[in-house]
């Protein structure tokens, strides 16, 4: 792994930095052009989109392409994957109020490998991974198919179709936040506090959660959520963007501030109110 350049705090770049806020904030609507020299490369195959730090100080989140999209040394091809990356980001995580105001911990990287993905019998697809070595780096890997079918999460890697922008922002908390599913019946779920307990004396007793408390189980699973409100980002997929609930919120903010010398921006909205760029 190698990096192409290496971004240094210097007063242009701080300023290249904050015009970039800024003008994600007032317009929203990225684009990423395939024929445009990236500011960074992973070995050879990984290539930067939005690029604040070295990787080793921020979340990085890399998209792989559906061999769908067809051969990547296409222009035509590579551009239209882009597309929908640049779609993803703008409409999915910028959405998402907690993850849009710490867009600085934040690169966005993309690959040139293809994958695979497949329905399937059981919950998740049949997915076939390009190599990772070059993404080995990222907290999560979105391999963006245009086929549809519920997607999934496997460690660090997970699938979404284009235009399921709650699906991004969900299965990348999976991976990078290690938050649990808070719907039934066929969830991911696991201890963890204060959002998910396996027992309602476990739930009613953290007090943790004490400051919205509404121990309410999931489904007949034999699990129990503590959130604000039963509609969050991990309640379901979909389109529509939803916030974390105050539970969601705790653990998120406790990996963002693990972050070398990371500023943690705390959101204004948290579910079930809408949030959408000013």
């Amino acid at each position: 792994m190698h990096y192409r350049r290496k971004l240094s705090w210097k007063p242009s770049n701080l300023i290249l930095f904050l015009g970039l806020l800024f003008l994600a904030a007032i317009a929203c609507d990225i684009e990423i052009s395939a024929t445009k020299t990236p500011y960074a490369t992973m070995g050879e195959t990984v290539f930067s989109i939005l690029y604040w730090g070295t990787p080793d100080e921020m979340i990085d989140v890399v998209f792989a392409p559906d061999d769908d999209y067809g051969d990547m040394t296409v222009v035509a091809n590579r551009q239209t994957f882009l597309d929908d990356v640049a779609d993803l980001i703008d409409t999915g995580y910028w959405q998402n109020n907690g993850l849009a105001v710490n867009l600085h911990l934040f690169n966005f990287w993309y690959m040139t490998l293809t994958g695979d993905v497949q329905p399937s019998t059981d919950t998740c697809p049949t997915v076939t991974w390009p190599s990772l070595t070059d993404a080995s780096f990222a907290e999560v890997i979105i391999l963006v198919h245009p086929n549809p079918l519920r997607d999934c999460r496997w460690g660090n890697k997970a699938t979404t179709e284009p235009g399921s922008y709650r699906t991004v922002v969900h299965e990348s908390s999976h991976a990078i936040f290690n938050l649990p599913d808070e719907y039934p019946p066929d969830g991911g779920y696991w201890n963890m506090y204060p959002i998910l307990y396996s027992s309602e004396t476990d739930c009613n007793n953290d007090p943790a959660n004490a400051a919205w408390r509404d121990c309410q189980q999931v489904g007949t699973t034999g699990w129990w959520r503590s959130e604000d409100n039963i509609i969050c980002i991990m309640s379901s997929g979909g389109a529509t963007v939803w916030e974390y609930g105050h539970a969601d919120w705790v653990v998120v903010r406790s990996v963002l501030v693990s972050l070398p010398g990371a500023s943690v921006n705390d959101p204004d909205v948290f579910a079930p109110d809408p949030w959408d760029w000013p």
